[in-house]
């Protein structure tokens, strides 16, 4: 025995890399949920620090909106003072000479002596209404009364620099503190004093009277080349004409407002985006949002979005809270640098990162352990084990102390294998011994194919001898082309040390015999280890003869599968066809009496439709008899004709619904044949059927031809179509049993088979004719000898219309459980002369005999209690020649119990449904003996 190498280094590696894959599979799901925790508490400080800044913001709003409030209320107080500037009660000193005109004749204060001006005000009157003093002293008292309250609010903490009333009509303007005329004109950039009111009521949106009531403007001037101001404008309450009041206030009286911005800036901007205040914190130089001079920019869009949204939104670099001002049209903005928020936020889970960190290295730690106490002396126990099986007394590997049993069990072990080797080898010639003289074929195979053993049983099965085949490959000889290819990759597949497809499983193949024929095998393939070499070996069955009895079984377990399905619906359609003779019995009855009775032509006619449609559904029910009722095959003089019409009966619903067009050409005074009439109907519904269903699957017209005739030695029918017709392939085989060219699930391929049996039991042929009439399709014909027989007698009813005129003598007693049947019965035979008594009951029908005499007794078969049968052979012991007068009426006369009766007592039966007319002449025919003396 050869000593086996030593697990390669390379392996080993190989062997701890897996390890380290598993350990990582081991900790991957740990390690995720740890990164999504924390990704999860980022998520959840983020959206609290947005929250936040977004509070902030609000918080600034409200603090600015209180200003601008205050500075609201100012200008409106002042607006009511310049109204109604008289409520003041006490009376103002006034320089009114100081008034005088220019040049242009506008009058002004501008010559008030210099310390009147810090508590007068400026008074500008120019226009023509001015020219009388009165009014020009009025207005100079109104304008003094006015800068007081303006003084007052400015002392009481106004944010106003200047309130100006402006009179645009009148052209009126007051101006406190006082400042000179032209001054304001320069400020205003107008040459003259009507244009600087036109300005002035311009730029605070009163063009007309109807411009704005009660709502303050403003409008904030920040630019690098004027004051930083602010200016509100409200039109004074109620006033005749366009007046309003002016405010201006410095933007540095906002700056004095505390915004809770302890990080990020914070500014406000008006509708035009002017900045209005910008408040700084105190930031790091390399923040995005507080190193630049002036605030960011951001897009409108942006900046609406940010305006509605709950929280603080992203925008670039910077996370950016938004919210209008309820007082004035400027919004405020509070921006912090995303990335300083970010490390933030990180400081902050640092503990928790830093607990992660931990929770890796401590798994990393456990596998390490894990390695050393299980991984290295796994793997030194393996290499034991390669030692142990080339040498008993190799020395054992250091090993933990709980791995010891171990190394124990492995040396035991093998001095346990190396026993049975022994015992191996001395059975090995025993085995040979019994594969020789095996019943199965036994063939052996190096690892490349090629045949080393060929035992007796192989030589027989493949009829070659054991010197032809060794040293020869299989492939091509024993195993055919069609397994040859996957035979040789599964020998690749073992050298390769793949796992084989065939080898080790139990599978049905064909082989190859010397003369080139193929049959089927089972084939178990095995490998054995020989040496160095690796062998298959192959245990094979001929299984042709059972395959063959597989498909027989099959074959007939099919048959028996669709003879159970074909009984279990026959036993259904006898059941339904059972329940509708009753009702179709006094429907028939019914109409037969309308006909008599009706004197209208119309009426009559519309009575004999109702009986032929009744008469055409007892028909169909007879029809589903005949096919449900098994009974022995008897031969009787039938009319071909008749069977073709009865299964177009039968299969016209379906005809109709699917569109088919169905002619018939039936050759009439065809002469009667001797025959099965049940096994002649199924197969002329069989190919009625066939010829349907293969239409289905063609587009209109669909058309079915019907043809009848015969010769001088036999009668034909063909059934035509013009569908797809039937592949010429499959022409020679559609007669064969269990094939169809149907659809799946569509056919059996029985029909064909057991209609041309029937045509062949009765000396006939059954075949496919090459062409079709309608020129594509298929076109079976059926031929039949003639033979001698009589035509079945033709008893005409008589005409329901002579039934009451042809009169009638005698009693007959109706027994029916059904009462509208009786009544029925009883009308048509009282029409006809009869005098009719009904018993509901075979008991009560005893009675009534007991009581009076009877010439006839007509009894449904089937009843409760006393059945007609019972019946029967009651009368007979009382009176034996009234029960030769007895008709039994019955829904299914094919029923064995209709059967027996009738042979038992030679009475007359009459079939569910049944007319007035049949009614009357079987019971007419039963008393024909006892009227015959009279006559």
């Amino acid at each position: 025995m050869i000593a086996p190498q030593p697990v390669h280094p390379r392996s080993v590696r190989r062997l701890r890399r897996r390890y380290a894959w598993l350990m990582l599979a081991l900790g991957a799901p740990a390690l995720a949920a740890a990164v999504y925790a924390l990704t999860l508490q980022y998520e959840i400080l983020e959206g609290a620090a947005q929250r936040q800044l977004a509070m902030r913001t609000e918080r600034g709003v409200t603090q600015l909106d209180a200003v601008l409030g205050r500075m609201r209320e100012d200008l409106l107080r002042l607006g009511v003072a310049a109204r109604a500037p008289g409520f003041i009660g006490r009376d103002v000193q006034v320089d009114k000479r100081s008034l005088a005109p220019d040049a242009s004749g506008t009058y002004s204060l501008d010559a008030l002596p210099s310390l009147l001006r810090d508590v007068a005000p400026q008074v500008i009157l120019a226009g023509r209404w001015w020219s009388d003093a009165t009014r020009r002293a009025a207005s100079v008292e109104r304008a003094a009364l006015f800068a007081e309250q303006a003084r007052l609010t400015m002392l009481r903490g106004g944010r106003f620099s200047r309130v100006t009333h402006v009179d645009v009509e009148a052209g009126e303007v007051w101006i406190y503190p006082w400042v000179a005329s032209s001054q304001w004109l320069s400020e205003l950039s107008a040459p003259a004093v009507e244009q600087a009111l036109q300005d002035v009521a311009r730029k605070a949106g009163l063009l007309d009277e109807s411009a704005f009531q009660d709502e303050v403007r403003w409008r904030a001037q920040a630019g690098a080349d004027r004051p930083r101001r602010i200016t509100l404008a409200v039109p004074v309450p109620a006033a005749p004409g366009r007046r309003l009041l002016v405010a201006d206030a410095s933007l540095a009286a906002l700056d004095a407002v505390e915004f809770d911005a302890a990080s990020g800036r914070f500014w406000v901007v008006d509708g035009d985006g002017r900045v209005l205040v910008d408040h700084v914190a105190q930031a790091p130089a390399s923040n995005a949002v507080t190193a630049a001079e002036a605030p960011p920019r951001f897009e409108r869009e942006r900046v609406a979005t940010a305006l509605v949204a709950p929280l603080a939104q992203p925008i670039g670099a910077a996370l950016v809270a938004a919210r209008p001002s309820a007082v004035a049209p400027w919004v405020a903005l509070h921006a912090i640098d995303r990335a300083e928020l970010r490390r933030d936020l990180l400081m902050g889970m640092w503990p928790h990162i830093a607990a992660g960190v931990s929770l890796l290295a401590l798994f990393l730690a456990i596998a390490a352990w894990i390695w050393r106490q299980f991984g290295q002396p796994s793997l030194r126990l393996v290499d034991y084990l390669h030692r142990q099986a080339a040498d008993a007394n190799a020395p054992q590997p250091e090993v933990p102390a709980d791995w010891a049993p171990w190394l124990h069990l492995t040396r035991d072990t093998f001095a346990a294998w190396r026993e049975a080797a022994a015992r191996e080898q001395r059975t090995e010639a025993l085995k040979s011994a019994i594969v020789d003289h095996a019943l199965a074929a036994v063939v052996t195979t190096d690892s490349q194919g090629v045949i080393l053993e060929f035992n007796p049983a192989a030589q027989r099965m493949f009829a070659r001898t054991r010197e032809e085949m060794l040293g020869r490959p299989a492939g091509g000889t024993i195993v055919p082309d069609s397994v040859r290819d996957a035979y040789l990759e599964d020998l690749r597949r073992l050298r390769r040390g793949e796992e084989p497809h065939l080898i080790g499983r139990r599978v049905e193949m064909t082989a190859r015999r010397s003369d080139g024929s193929e049959f089927p095998v089972d084939v178990l393939l095995w490998q054995t280890q020989c040496g160095e070499e690796t062998c298959v070996t192959a245990s094979l069955v001929d299984v042709s003869e059972r395959r063959a009895a597989n498909e027989e079984i099959a074959r007939q377990r099919e048959a028996l599968r669709q003879a159970e399905k074909l009984a279990a619906m026959g036993s259904l359609l006898a059941g339904v066809a059972h329940e509708l003779n009753n009702p179709l019995a006094i429907v028939m009855g019914r109409a037969s009496l309308l006909e008599d009775k009706c004197g209208d032509p119309a009426l009559r006619a519309d009575a004999t439709r109702i009986r032929e449609a009744a008469e055409r559904c007892g028909r169909i029910v007879r029809s589903f008899l005949a096919m449900a009722r098994s009974r022995p095959a008897v031969r009787t003089a039938v009319r071909l004709n008749d069977l073709a019409l009865g299964a177009v009966d039968l299969l016209q619903y379906g005809l109709r619904t699917g569109g088919i067009e169905l002619e018939q050409q039936l050759q009439p005074d065809l002469p009667p044949l001797l025959a099965d009439a049940d096994k002649l109907g199924q197969v002329l519904l069989n190919l009625i059927v066939n010829a349907q269903q293969a239409l289905m699957s063609v587009d209109p017209p669909r058309r079915i031809r019907i043809e009848s005739g015969c010769d001088a030695e036999r009668i034909w029918l063909r059934v035509a179509d013009n569908g797809l017709g039937v592949p010429e392939a499959e022409r020679e085989r559609i007669f064969a049993a269990f094939v169809t060219t149907k659809a799946e699930g569509v056919g059996t391929g029985v029909g064909l088979a057991v209609a041309r049996s029937v045509a062949i039991e009765h000396g006939g042929s059954l075949r496919l004719e090459a062409e079709s009439p309608f020129g594509r399709g298929a076109c079976f014909r059926l031929e039949l000898p003639l033979h001698a027989a009589v035509a079945p007698p033709v008893e005409p009813a008589p005409a329901v219309e002579t039934l009451a005129a042809t009169g009638g003598a005698g009693r007959v007693l109706v027994v029916d459980d059904e009462p509208e049947l009786a009544a029925m019965m009883r009308d048509a035979l009282e029409a006809s002369g009869f005098e009719v008594a009904i018993a509901e009951s075979g008991a009560v029908a005893l009675a009534l005999l007991d009581e009076g005499r009877f010439d006839a007794v007509v009894s449904d078969l089937r009843m409760p209690d006393l059945d007609g049968r019972a019946l029967w052979r009651a009368i007979r012991e009382r009176d034996h020649e009234l029960a030769g007068r007895f008709v039994f009426v019955t829904g299914d006369t094919l029923s064995p119990l209709a059967s027996e009766f009738r042979r038992e007592s030679g009475a007359d039966g009459l079939d569910k449904p049944f007319s007035a007319a049949d009614l009357v002449q079987r019971v007419r025919r039963c008393t024909a003996a006892l009227q015959a003396p009279a006559r």
